[in-house]
């Protein structure tokens, strides 16, 4: 076994635990360490990331459903409706520009945690638990944009469904961010599946990573319930501004060349 990239353990724990306690998908942070650092081809970084993925947020998801702060009937429901969507999104990977498609999710979940950041200042939160699993069905059509585009980039399933449990259905908080990572965990292992069929995971790479977010999986969850609605909303937001600021850059500068 090669101990080229031993440094990501501890890296990919701190990832692990700042997703799992606010409830986004840890490969989004990866990306940039791809892309910037390693300069991986983009089908072997966005693969490896969500192989990554796959075993932090089932870590964490694991642990949220033993505190019992997963909403299953309507976290179940999203999973399904995100599976077409996965599929979609592995074909596109494979024929259509990654820049191009990381340039308009930039935008997207820019919008979307600047939202989430304004409503933390303005302590808006959600309030319910136990929602009937009816109130989903107004945003059917939002799990499978955010399967394509997990598929396409390694980001969007639980930054577009976490806004949705939220302020769409008015979960609380904490509730909606372990929901979406119950979701983005089984959307991980669709894609996966699909990766290791196209032989695009580095496992060199993996090895080290996906034991540092299996370790911080666990820890996540046990911080995020210590933590005010308010700091975790925060964390959540400002992380994934960054993100959306990497994707725009990454975007522009394939347009301009």
């Amino acid at each position: 076994m090669s101990f080229e990239y031993w440094y990501i353990l501890p890296v990919s724990i701190v990832i692990a635990i700042l997703a799992n306690s606010s409830g986004f998908s840890g490969g989004v942070l990866f990306q940039p360490i791809f892309n910037l650092f390693l300069n991986l081809p983009i089908q072997n970084a966005v693969a490896t990331g969500i192989a990554i993925e796959t075993a932090g947020m089932t870590s964490g998801a694991i642990r949220y459903m033993l505190f019992r702060m997963v909403e299953l009937s309507i976290g179940f429901t999203m999973i399904m409706l995100t599976i077409p969507g996965i599929i979609l999104g592995n074909y596109i990977l494979l024929v259509v520009n990654g820049d191009l498609i990381k340039f308009v999710l930039g935008f997207i979940i820019f919008g979307l945690a600047t939202m989430q950041l304004i409503n933390a200042f303005k302590r808006s939160f959600g309030k319910k638990e136990n929602i009937p699993i009816e109130d989903i069905y107004a945003y059917m059509w939002v799990p499978p944009i955010g399967g394509l585009f997990s598929a396409t980039t390694g980001t969007g399933i639980a930054e577009l469904a976490q806004p949705v449990l939220e302020k769409g259905l008015n979960i609380k908080t904490k509730r909606a961010n372990a929901t979406a990572i119950l979701i983005e965990a089984t959307g991980d292992w669709a894609i996966t599946i699909l990766n290791l069929h196209a032989g695009l995971i580095m496992w060199e790479l993996w090895i080290f990573a996906g034991v540092g977010v299996i370790i911080g999986g666990q820890i996540g969850p046990y911080v995020s319930r210590y933590l005010p609605d308010r700091t975790v909303k925060i964390i959540f937001s400002l992380s994934i501004i960054v993100i959306g600021i990497f994707y725009i850059y990454k975007g522009i500068n394939w347009l301009l060349s």
